[in-house]
């Protein structure tokens, strides 16, 4: 049975920082979707896309290889990531993991391989996550790959979001 992730213990300042951040204005924002095209290559990989979570819900702000949208933060693979955004979260076999079993983007075949990084903002929230996936399981995900995308989470966040000024 799909397990949701643990909300993490700052969510209320959290998903406030998020709100904050101006994402949800670069919807379709082209240069992010070039961003995410250039990320999915480099890490060749089906999908990859940088996603916002507010409250309940995740937004995928910018997207190469999938769907722009508003989505349940309750079934996402994103939410991971800001629960503990001191990692790289990764999950090499999904529909063989026992924690993704019913997560419908898993049992539909979207997702078998996943790997998400924090997007943070500058006072260091976790406000949602570069995330890439493919439809087939990898064997591995060194931590070389790891390093990379916690290097384009970092870039997309001091590049393309503002820090707020109290």
């Amino acid at each position: 049975m799909f397990t949701p992730a643990p909300l993490p213990l700052n969510e209320r300042q959290r998903s406030d920082a998020a709100r904050a951040s101006g994402l949800m204005n670069r919807i379709a924002d082209p240069v992010l979707s070039q961003i995410t095209n250039h990320i999915r290559h480099v890490m060749n990989m089906r999908w990859c896309g940088i996603t916002l979570i507010v409250s309940e819900t995740m937004y995928v702000v910018a997207s190469s290889g999938g769907l722009l949208g508003m989505y349940r933060r309750s079934t996402s693979l994103c939410s991971y990531v800001v629960s503990d955004p001191d990692h790289v979260f990764v999950v090499l076999d999904a529909p063989n993991d026992e924690r993704f079993a019913g997560n419908p983007s898993v049992d539909n075949g979207l997702v078998a391989f996943f790997a998400g990084a924090a997007v943070r903002d500058a006072a260091g929230y976790a406000i949602g996550a570069l995330c890439i996936t493919d439809n087939a399981p990898r064997a591995s995900f060194t931590d070389d790959d790891a390093m990379l995308l916690r290097d384009f989470a970092h870039d997309i966040a001091v590049t393309h979001i503002p820090s707020r000024s109290g």
